[in-house]
């Protein structure tokens, strides 16, 4: 407690050395405090509500090495058979659907789950209960409902007697039986959920055009499924049963599972939700604030041991009258302790403050109820007080042992100055900046390399033009439209839109490139073409109207788009992109071959742009466009339609306008979504504008602390040769001369820092590959700019001190020792 007071007592003497001291730590500390409490809710605990999140895995399957994160139900089923392996084994698919209750109608998100959902999460209810297993056998059998929490109270004020109550999901009748906790958002990471209902009732809820019993082939993969171990159990063995039971299934049933694998992978590394694109900007991040971290224990070691050379005199007297140099170290490593805690301390504060800065650069997204749940909880107050600690003994032991070793003769003399310590306080401190400065080039190396990167994105040619399209999403099964109705109220849909003032183009189709959900595959055979072992041939694929080409902005290279002939009775056809193509008949004109998708000859008509699908830094695949009248499974299609620059005044105008037109089709069928596409495709670089910005910001701080390294290692140096530069002054010095001399010094420890931080640049490249458009990982503008940025940076700041030098009065000089 002594040392304690003391210390406290010592900091109120010099409250200038405090603030500066614990205003850097906290940045430092709130900074990992923060990525730490981002990783820990993004990618390892990452499901709110759901308990012992380290028990639960994620299932997944491959097809000649092409991995896919769904599974079907009947392998479900047999996975969930492996009681020795798996506590429970649960799926689910998420899907938008109306939902009305009390004469209010709104679009909800919701998932269609298996009946032990709520059991493997481990989630109980807060009213009612969830489902039992009967009521998910017989498809269409049981209507049955369970609600979130947050719908509970804000459609049905709360009221217990929800329990039981009939509502209408997609025009028909459900019962609520259940109402699960207001923290359970679902299985998809940051995706929130407000219903749940059983598998079988998929076409009821999804609309999907399936068939009712279509949900039960083997075929059919379309459950998200995760899976509790059990107690005892590791993950390497349940992949080894599940290599096991992947054999087994393939030969027992070689027509739908050849070549399929089952995998286990560790929540974080799911390739859907939240996780996939947190997970690669986080761990850039992570490194990024451990170094900022480094930069502030070289920025107060170095404060510490300037404040410890100024009492060298002090230490001196207290070792003189008998002061045991452990007690005196201790004394030191208590201070500096009790500021790592104070910084600490505050850089949690920062911390909640700054927790939810993450949301402020994710694009909107109406079409998806995207909620993000972050908090600073106790795992990260644990680990954030460790980095403190050890902050704390670190930048405070190299001051505490160097004190301890000045000579007390030296010591005592008048001034309490003493040469061989301050040439090894100066050594000490100048490796410190050093340090700081190579940290810093390091993280601003990284961040330019991002942002030209970045800027790089906006010419990358995603093969469409999104400028003036809007898209609008219909749900058209709900309203009782069949595979064999839906035909005809699209194209007369086409028509009415086409005809409105300012519309240029209008098209329909199933899923639109570059946002955040990911389109069906289909696998692809060329007759009289060999198919080689492992060849990986199957592809994503869309399902387009006529007018779809023009409407989105690809270009077709060769042949035609799809129009009216293409209906089920004529030939089957299809659309193929360049790579696709050129990967088929490279050199040749592939317009008019045939080629099979899942079993089916289809002839090619023609050749559309290759394009990105899913982010612009794809590499090149093979794409495929099928005709919505002859690929007639895909119930629900959704509108784009491309207008003039002044077709409309506003979304909310054309809307609304859209929405006539298809009331007075159909007064039932409403919009689910309508959202331009130049933001709709803003989530293909949502990665990189996170990596880029958040990088941008911790450089920032990086660069601002290794400025303030320099200055204050220079002012420091200054202030202990004042003398020095008086009797320079006396004799004749100029100005200018001292001014460079002082500048000179510090000028060779930023040179000598920037060139360690281009050797660790180049190591940080490595982390940087996937997030880069069109730029290379060692461009030379950027490894040259950066390093000169800082120099002028540390010229300013050796400058300063110097200038200050320039001013000593050279009689007061000589006086004052």
């Amino acid at each position: 407690m002594n040392d304690l007071r003391f210390a406290l007592r010592q900091f109120l003497k010099t409250p200038g050395f405090t603030l500066v001291a614990v205003l850097s730590l906290a940045l430092g500390i709130g900074a990992n405090t923060t990525v730490l409490c981002w990783i820990e809710n993004l990618v390892l605990r990452p499901l709110p509500g759901v308990e012992r999140q380290e028990d639960l895995v994620i299932l997944t399957t491959s097809q000649s090495g092409r991995q896919w994160d769904t599974l079907s139900l009947p392998d479900l089923r047999d996975v969930a058979a492996m009681q020795d392996v798996f506590v429970g084994v649960c799926g689910s698919q998420q899907t938008p659907a109306s939902f009305k209750a009390d004469d209010h109608n709104e679009w909800l998100y919701g998932q269609i789950v298996t009946a032990n959902f709520f059991d493997v999460f481990g989630v109980k209810p807060v009213l009612g209960r969830t489902f039992l297993p009967e009521e998910d056998l017989k498809p269409g059998g049981h209507p049955v409902l369970v609600i979130s929490e947050r719908l509970w109270r804000k459609r049905f004020a709360g009221s217990p007697a929800v329990v039981g109550k009939t509502v209408d999901l997609n025009r028909h009748a459900f019962t609520i039986i259940g109402v699960v906790p207001a923290a359970f958002q679902g299985d998809t990471v940051a995706l929130n959920c407000d219903f749940w209902a059983p598998t079988m009732m998929h076409r009821e809820v999804a609309y999907s055009g399936i068939d009712a019993n279509q949900v039960l082939e083997r075929y059919a993969r379309w459950h998200h499924t995760y899976a509790r171990l059990q107690p005892g159990v590791s993950v390497s063995r349940a992949r080894s049963a599940l290599a096991t039971l992947s054999l087994h299934l393939e030969q027992t049933y070689p027509d739908t599972n050849r070549d399929i694998r089952l995998h286990v992978a560790l929540i974080w590394q799911a390739t859907y939700g939240a996780q996939n694109i947190f997970r690669p900007v986080l761990g850039l991040l992570l490194a990024a604030s451990l170094g900022v971290l480094l930069i502030v224990t070289a920025n107060v070691a170095s404060l510490l041991l300037a404040r410890t050379a100024v009492r060298q005199r002090e230490i001196a007297i207290r070792l003189a009258v008998g002061a045991s140099r452990t007690r005196l170290v201790r004394q030191l490593l208590t201070e500096s302790i009790l500021l790592a805690v104070l910084g600490g301390l505050a850089g949690i504060l920062l911390a909640h403050w700054l927790v939810g800065f993450v949301t402020v650069f994710m694009p909107p997204t109406p079409h998806l109820p995207i909620h993000v749940v972050l908090a600073v909880t106790w795992h990260n107050l644990a680990i954030s007080m460790l980095l403190t600690l050890g902050a704390g003994a670190i930048f405070g032991l190299a001051p505490a042992l160097q004190s301890i070793r000045t000579p007390l003769t030296d010591a005592l003399k008048d001034g309490g100055r003493a040469a061989t310590a301050g040439a090894a306080h100066h050594r000490a401190r100048n490796l410190l900046v050093i340090a700081e400065v190579a940290l810093a080039v390091a993280l601003l190396i990284g961040a330019g390399l991002l942002f030209k990167g970045l800027r790089q994105a906006r010419h990358v040619d995603p093969g469409l033009d999104p400028r003036g399209v809007l898209i609008a999403g219909l749900r058209v099964g709900m309203n009782g439209y069949t595979r064999d109705t839906a035909p005809e109220f699209y194209r007369q849909l086409r028509q009415r839109v086409a005809a409105l003032p300012g519309v240029e183009a209008v098209g329909l189709a199933n899923w639109f490139p570059l946002g955040f959900e990911d389109t069906g595959t289909g696998n692809v055979e060329i007759p009289g073409r060999p198919t080689r072992t492992g060849e990986q041939l199957n592809f994503r694929l869309a399902i387009v109207s006529p007018g779809y080409f023009p409407a989105m902005g690809i270009p077709l290279v060769a042949g035609r788009e799809f129009d009216e002939r293409d209906d089920p009775k004529a030939r089957q056809v299809v659309i193929v992109n360049e790579t696709l193509a050129q990967r088929f008949w490279p050199g040749q004109d592939a317009v008019g071959r045939t080629i099979k998708i899942n079993g089916r000859e289809k002839t090619i008509i023609g050749i559309a742009k290759a394009g990105k699908y899913r982010a612009l830094n794809d590499a090149p695949e093979c794409f495929y466009y099928l005709p919505n009248d002859q690929a007639r499974w895909a119930l629900d299609l959704g509108l784009c339609v491309r207008t003039t620059a002044g077709a409309a005044d506003g979304i909310e105008t054309f809307t609304r306008r859209l929405q006539q037109e298809i009331h007075a089709l159909d007064p039932n069928v409403t919009i689910w979504v309508t959202l331009p596409l130049t933001r709709y495709v803003e989530a293909a670089a949502m990665t990189q504008r996170l990596a880029s910005s958040l990088l941008a910001c911790l450089s920032a701080v990086a660069l601002l602390l290794a400025a303030m390294g320099v200055y204050a290692v220079m002012a420091y140096a200054v202030s202990q040769r004042t003398q020095e530069f008086g009797v320079r002054m006396a004799l004749g010095a100029s100005a200018r001369q001292l001014v460079w001399q002082v500048t000179r010094q510090g000028l060779v420890l930023a040179s000598t820092g920037a060139g360690i931080g281009i050797v660790l640049a180049l190591g940080l490249t490595r982390l940087l590959a996937n997030f880069l458009y069109g730029v290379s990982p060692f461009d030379p503008t950027t490894f040259v700019g950066v390093p000169l940025l800082l120099g002028l940076v540390a010229l300013l700041a050796c400058w300063l001190p110097a200038r200050r030098a320039t001013k000593v009065d050279p009689m007061t000089a000589l006086r004052a020792e």
